[in-house]
């Protein structure tokens, strides 16, 4: 597993606007002088990133490695990295794509479907370039036809190996059915699929990714079981 820590640190500057010495009747004359300030940062990883491929791959890789050093690529491509020997390759147009002195380190995902098996997910955690499984339900978001239809019916043999393999879950969490109003999808998968999932495996790290509702960050701060965390507390799940 990847241990998180200080990478370089870029030199961001800024400068404080020079305003013009004025008069203002009933006020004190302002003076202000032109300054520079130099901030130093650790530089940053990206936790949910969509690098594509082909043309929009050439173009995105380069921008990123330049901010950031590390990112969790997302898998819905099409067709999608539904198998470890397909992030391998994935991984590999990448890497050519960056300027010759990157380091940048895209961490690879594994795109969940009815047909994943368990020795996928074995593959992946020896590959030792794939971090995490992606559940995209269905029909939810952009080339996620491919996506999960029954969690519980198709998936559990894969969840219960990713659990025992540590390997994180990274979640979707809306549901498709169009008896749902749009604005209530989250709170429903919450308590149809992500509740009871947990429940049943808490030992499985699971990350909600974009979350967008209250009930979201009620549920995500209130969870007493499980290893459960929203996306921007995603590197502890990261962590050994």
């Amino acid at each position: 597993m990847v241990a998180f820590g200080t990478i370089k640190t870029p030199v961001l500057s800024f400068k404080v606007l020079k305003l013009p010495s004025s008069k203002i009747e009933g006020s004190r004359q302002l003076k202000c002088k032109a300054s520079k300030m130099e901030l130093t940062i650790t530089q940053p990883d990206d936790w949910h990133l969509h690098l594509r491929d082909g043309e929009l791959l050439q173009a995105v890789v380069p921008h990123s490695a330049s901010f950031f050093g590390r990112a969790i690529v997302m898998p819905n491509l099409k067709p999608p990295i539904t198998s470890t020997a397909a992030a391998v390759a994935y991984r590999e147009s990448i890497l050519k794509a960056l300027p010759a002195d990157s380091d940048f380190s895209p961490l690879m995902t594994l795109y969940l479907t009815d047909t994943t098996s368990p020795r996928e997910i074995k593959l992946a955690r020896e590959s030792g370039v794939v971090f995490a499984v992606k559940l995209y339900p269905a029909g939810a978001t952009t080339n996620s036809q491919d996506g999960v239809t029954d969690l519980f019916g198709k998936c559990l043999p894969v969840l219960e190996e990713m659990a025992g393999q540590n390997m994180p879950l990274l979640v979707h969490g809306e549901v498709t059915d169009p008896n749902v109003d749009v604005f209530d999808r989250e709170k429903v998968f919450i308590d149809t699929i992500l509740q009871p999932l947990i429940q049943r495996l808490p030992q499985l790290k699971v990350v909600m990714e974009h979350i967008t509702t209250m009930e979201a960050v009620r549920f995500v701060e209130s969870c007493s079981y499980g290893m459960l965390a929203h996306l921007h507390e995603l590197i502890l799940l990261f962590l050994p």
